[in-house]
Order: structure tokens, then sequence, then C-alpha cells
């Protein structure tokens, strides 16, 4: 089983050792490394420190005494990349929150919702097991599981841009933090594999 990191950021969430919604998923999912942050601040640096691993974060949306709220954490993760999956969460009816906040979570990729009230720590892990299914054919992780079998290349330089050379290793940050090479360098593959399947038949 390969390592990732689940993060929680909810104002109500005790540690890891007290909390029992923390502790029931990370028990059940024991190739997870796992962070607790009540501190929504303190949450995102975390997490911002860490965007070139695998990540899940379960973000509540209303986060009581902090003027940074779910949607603003969200909205700062957006800015550095758009491949972490965020699962929002939120023991508030929906109806309770701004519209505007709605329409901001909506409208973003890799996100879920999960309802607090209405479901289970065993229901937390489906979503976590829907998640890293995807991870499966996602390109950047595909790229990391191939690194982690062939160690030896991932020092190789494998891209020439602006009179700098890029390894495996750069690729990788550099499509986890979704930087404007990154997205290139990722259109070109997909590209070069059409043509390679479409040369085939």
């Amino acid at each position: 089983m390969e390592k990732f990191n689940l993060v929680f950021i909810d104002d109500n969430m005790r540690d890891l050792d007290l909390d029992p919604f923390v502790r029931t998923i990370a028990d059940l999912n024991t190739d997870a490394e796992v962070a607790v942050f009540t501190n929504p601040e303190e949450g995102l640096s975390y997490i911002l420190g860490h965007l070139n691993t695998r990540m899940i974060v379960f973000l509540d949306c209303k986060l009581d005494g902090y003027k940074l709220q779910g949607i603003d954490v969200l909205s700062s993760i957006r800015e550095k990349t758009s491949l972490l999956y965020v699962v929002m969460m939120s023991a508030n009816n929906l109806a309770q929150m701004h519209t505007s906040s709605i329409i901001r979570m909506i409208n973003e990729e890799y996100i879920c919702f999960f309802d607090r009230n209405n479901n289970l720590p065993e229901d937390a892990c489906r979503v976590i097991e829907k998640i890293k299914q995807l991870w499966n054919v996602r390109f950047d992780c595909v790229l990391e599981n191939w690194l982690a079998r062939h160690v030896a290349d991932a020092q190789k330089v494998v891209l020439k841009k602006d009179g700098r050379g890029y390894t495996w290793n750069d690729i990788l940050q550099e499509l986890r933090n979704q930087t404007k090479l990154g997205k290139s360098f990722e259109e070109l593959v997909n590209q070069y594999y059409i043509y390679q399947f479409t040369k085939q038949n």
C-alpha cells in the first residue's frame, strides 16, 4: 500500500487519538498519514508545504472563531494546484450556507461534499477509496508510481526548456503544482499517446 496524506481541518475536531470520527477513519486507512488541524491557517500551511505528495483534505465549511473559512482555504489551495482532492464537510444544513459559497464550491474541480450529520466514518472511507481509484488513472499519480519502481530514472533530465533541464522528479512537482510547464507537459504526453494509438491502427 502506498502512503498518502489525509488532512482534516475542522474547528470542532480534537487530535487524532481523541476524535472518534478521525480515529475510525485512520484505523480503516492504515496507508494514510493523518494530520488534524483546528486552525485553518495552520492546516493550509501544512497542505501548501506538502503539495508534492498524494493528499486528500477533509475541510469543514464553517470554521467558528476564524476569519478564514472553508471556502477561503479551498480557494487558496486552488491558487496553487487543481489536482488535490478536497472533501468539503459540514454538520450544518446546506441551506445555512451563503449561496455564493456554494457556487464557488461547485465550480471547483476534484471536490466532494460530505454531510457530517447524515454519514458515518465508513461513508467517508468510501469517498477516500473512490479518490484512491482515481489516482490510478491521473497522469501525475501514474508518473509517481512509475518513479517509485524506477528510482534510478528519477534524476534523469527528460526535458530542456529556457536553458534549464528538468528531471522526472522536477516534472512531477510541476504537474502537482499545476504550473504552466506541468500543464503543457501533460498535454504533450496525452497528444503523443493518442498519436501512437492512432498510428498502430
